[in-house]
């Protein structure tokens, strides 16, 4: 890609990164810091907002820093300068490929965190920005972005309508099973599609792999080591409970 064009880029992901970093920071700030239950006065390091506060701040820093660099490097005054010039909308593959990173990070935010085990949502979150990106093969990144898109509006219909919460009183952890059967169906299909474009096997058991161990090292470190509550406790969460109790 032309060095113009990376520039440009850069000042648009470096806005959209402040302006999500300001509304995630401005949520989390709504969270507790301290609280009192039963007479014992909780620690601000175990409050629920410690995590979302150290992200929001990071981001903040780092769209910051690219914001800056773009504007010196001359990728805001390019940007103007080829708004004011444009004709018409070209959908670009790099635009394409902006939508498979926000559609991976608002499925993760507003979708999964909120409603689904937070391991599983890490997991399926991994996944699939892996398994977009890591073969570098644009027709398969946007074969698996489309299906993972379909994927997001059933889940949100589920979740966002009365059918959630048919599907959680039939059992407690449908909504959990769903996600897991599906991110077991991810792993299969990717790999059946990788086929067809002659993508390696051997690179999605690398990326299956850091899929698992990266939520199985980040949940017990928040939940049983910095005692930080979890957004959602599902099914695997229940689990690592029930495990990490009986061990103790």
């Amino acid at each position: 890609m032309e060095d113009k064009k990376l520039r440009q880029y850069d000042f648009v992901t470096a806005l959209v990164l402040i302006l999500f970093s300001i509304w995630e920071l401005l949520a989390t700030m709504q969270m507790p810091m301290k609280e009192s239950y039963g007479g014992v006065q909780n620690s601000w390091y175990v409050s629920p907002a410690l995590l979302p506060l150290i992200v929001g701040l990071g981001i903040l820093v780092l769209g910051t820093v690219l914001l800056i660099n773009s504007i010196v490097t001359g990728g805001a005054k390019s940007f103007i300068e080829s708004i004011k010039n444009s004709s018409k909308m070209v959908i670009t593959e790099e635009t394409k490929r902006i939508f498979t990173v926000l559609l991976a990070l608002f499925s993760f935010i507003f979708i999964l965190i909120p409603n689904i085990d937070f391991y599983l949502s890490i997991n399926m979150f991994l996944l699939f920005i892996t398994v977009a990106f890591y073969p570098d093969v644009e027709e398969y990144r946007k074969k698996i972005t489309g299906q993972y898109f379909i994927a997001s509006i059933v889940l949100a219909v589920i979740v966002f309508s009365p059918l959630g919460g048919i599907i959680k009183g039939v059992l407690k952890y449908n909504l959990d099973i769903l996600v897991l059967l599906y991110i077991i169906y991810f792993n299969i299909n990717s790999r059946i599609l990788a086929k067809k474009y002659e993508i390696p096997a051997k690179s999605f058991r690398a990326l299956t792999l850091v899929s698992i161990i990266v939520p199985l090292i980040l949940c017990p470190l928040f939940r049983y080591f910095l005692l930080v509550p979890l957004p959602v406790e599902g099914g695997i969460i229940k689990l690592m409970n029930l495990l990490y109790y009986t061990i103790r």
